[in-house]
């Protein structure tokens, strides 16, 4: 039975058949193509007869089954015989009056001509009319027995339909059942991650008290750490300053000394003289080494003595015995400590400058590491390199 179909459009069609004309399609071949896309043929069912080296009289039947909407074990059957034209026109008429599909196969396959098709069709034919004549006395029984079979089938409905509705009943007391010790579980799952989550953020709280406590005494710390920075700073300015002082004091009385400890004009050196007793101390039981001017005959100083005194505790005497200790050990290094008496140093600068004197380095390196003023970070590089320096030099 033919269908409705909506074709294409107008130019959709040209575009197609442009494509056609562009490989040089014979003009009857696209005439047929044009009027399959007229009626509404897609590409696909085109495509059924469509350069698959078909005369054009095949082509126009396999167009014809394709309107006609045959079945598609009949399209399928046509299309890959290869019959001629005639042939396949004779098996699609037979097939509208009615024939069935595995008599057309049956005679397709034995290949005779179109006209004895036509007379094995026809034979064909009168079976099929002969059976449909005695068709309605045997539609009666078949209709008695169809009508016994649907008393039978409603019975058995009705009683299935019993047993679905008793099944049912059933099936709903056991999910009733199942529910409720689903529900109990449920609850008493509920009930136990409740009294974790109340665990666990009892915990929480606690942790959280911890931390804010322990941020409260890290802030105390900090500000107790800052203030002693603080004060160790002033304490430290405090010493370097009494140190600068005392070291004066202690030049100034040691200059009389060393004018009594030096000969008359002929007498070339001097003995060791003993530092007054009265002299203040600048360590704490550290030997201090004090320099003594020797002149020659014509009072020209040629030498500066050392002279050694261990001197008692006294109440300065933190940074004033380290700056003693380090810096009267060599009778040149009084000009190293009144450098970094009068130098802008900070502590930590200090601490490199002690770490330079223990090391080994010169006078010369200890001047420029002082009158540099530089960071005590690049002092420590720049002793160490001092250091290495000098070790090759040795």
């Amino acid at each position: 039975m033919e269908e409705k179909r909506e074709p294409l459009s107008e130019m959709a069609i040209e575009r197609k058949i442009q494509i056609l004309r562009n490989k040089h399609m014979d003009s009857e071949v696209i005439a047929l193509v044009k009027s399959d896309y007229e009626y509404g043929l897609t590409d696909d069912e085109i495509g059924l007869y469509l350069n698959k080296s078909y005369d054009i009289e095949q082509m126009k039947v396999l167009s014809k089954c394709l309107h006609k909407g045959v079945s598609e074990a009949l399209l399928t059957l046509l299309k890959d015989s290869r019959m001629a034209a005639p042939k396949m026109q004779t098996a699609l008429d037979y097939y509208e009056k009615g024939v069935p599909i595995d008599a057309i196969r049956e005679v397709v396959q034995k290949d005779d001509t179109a006209v004895n098709m036509r007379r094995m069709f026809d034979v064909v034919l009168d079976k099929l009319n002969k059976a449909k004549e005695q068709m309605p006395q045997d539609l009666e029984y078949v209709k008695s027995l169809v009508a016994q079979m649907d008393e039978v089938v409603a019975k058995i409905n009705h009683q299935n339909e019993r047993y679905d509705a008793l099944n049912k009943k059933l099936s709903e007391i056991e999910t009733s059942k199942d529910d409720e010790e689903v529900r109990e579980r449920l609850v008493k799952e509920n009930q136990d991650k409740d009294a974790l989550i109340n665990s666990q953020q009892n915990e929480l709280n606690k942790a959280s008290s911890t931390i804010a406590r322990l941020r409260d005494d890290i802030e105390k710390k900090d500000k107790e750490m800052k203030r002693m920075g603080d004060r160790i700073e002033s304490l430290e300015d405090k010493i370097i300053s009494v140190a600068t002082e005392n070291k004066k004091e202690a030049e100034s009385k040691a200059e009389p000394q060393e004018s009594q400890s030096v000969s008359q004009a002929d007498k070339k050196m001097v003995d060791t003289v003993a530092v007054p007793q009265n002299m203040q101390a600048v360590a704490n039981g550290i030997p201090v080494y004090y320099q003594i001017p020797v002149v020659d005959g014509t009072g020209n100083v040629v030498q500066r003595l050392p002279i050694e005194r261990s001197v008692r505790k006294s109440s300065n005497s933190g940074v004033v015995s380290l700056f003693a200790r380090l810096s009267f050990k060599k009778k040149s290094r009084a000009d190293i400590v009144k450098l970094v008496a009068s130098g802008d140093l900070v502590p930590a600068q200090l601490v490199q400058i002690k770490s330079a004197i223990e090391k080994g380095l010169t006078e010369s390196q200890l001047v420029e590491l002082i009158n540099n003023n530089i960071s005590a970070e690049k002092m420590k590089e720049i002793i160490e390199i001092a250091v290495l320096e000098n070790s090759m030099a040795d």
